[in-house]
């Protein structure tokens, strides 16, 4: 969905999203190449775009605290780890220590993939750093951990955060998001009338 509706050029993006799936796999000690989908999230538009182009290579995961969002900035050599549960006054050392393993293991693998799929790729994962942003001004609910972390993921541009993290401009982002899937091509499900009210009455809200 991001590729389908970004701005980019039809050569050149600047961010890629891999599923959750490669995530989980990863955690599991599974090669994450064996899973197909994985394998097609690579090379998803290849013929259209040039994903060494992309700066930003976002992989979700899904954790005992919640989502998380680890950024891997092939500009920087820099893994940006944004999580949402993290409220404003930053990380704790429990999660920088979990955030180090599981950006760690990420790391080691998208690389190893990447020499895989790819060939000559052009970025080393040798020298990389690792940051911890705190862009949240106020506290998260877990039920929005989810729909938290695609706000962190479409709102960061590899330096800051392009809207202030805040639960108003998260709700908007819940709409606008619902309303994008719902527009999705080739998206043709039927919808029970009672979730159309909702739907209507979200955007009457706005």
């Amino acid at each position: 969905m991001d590729k389908f509706y970004n701005k980019d050029t039809t050569t050149m993006i600047w961010r890629k999203f891999l599923e959750p799936d490669f995530a989980t796999a990863v955690l599991s000690n599974a090669d994450p190449l064996t899973i197909q989908s994985i394998r097609t999230s690579f090379t998803d538009g290849v013929a259209d775009l040039n994903p060494a182009s992309s700066r930003l290579w976002h992989i979700p995961a899904i954790l005992p605290d919640g989502w998380a969002l680890y950024s891997f900035d092939m500009l920087k050599r820099r893994i940006v780890v944004l999580d949402p549960a993290v409220g404003p006054f930053g990380f704790n050392n429990r999660q920088v220590n979990m955030h180090t393993y599981v950006s760690d293991k990420l790391h080691s693998t998208l690389f190893r993939c990447l020499q895989i799929m790819f060939e000559n790729w052009h970025c080393s994962c040798g020298e990389w750093t690792r940051s911890f942003p705190v862009p949240m001004i106020e506290n998260m609910e877990k039920y929005n951990y989810g729909a938290g972390t695609t706000f962190l993921a479409w709102n960061f541009d590899g330096e800051k955060f392009q809207i202030p993290v805040t639960k108003d401009n998260l709700e908007r982002h819940k709409n606008w998001l619902l309303y994008e899937v719902m527009r999705t091509d080739g998206n043709e499900s039927m919808i029970p009338s009672d979730a159309i009210e909702a739907i209507k009455g979200s955007f009457l809200a706005l």
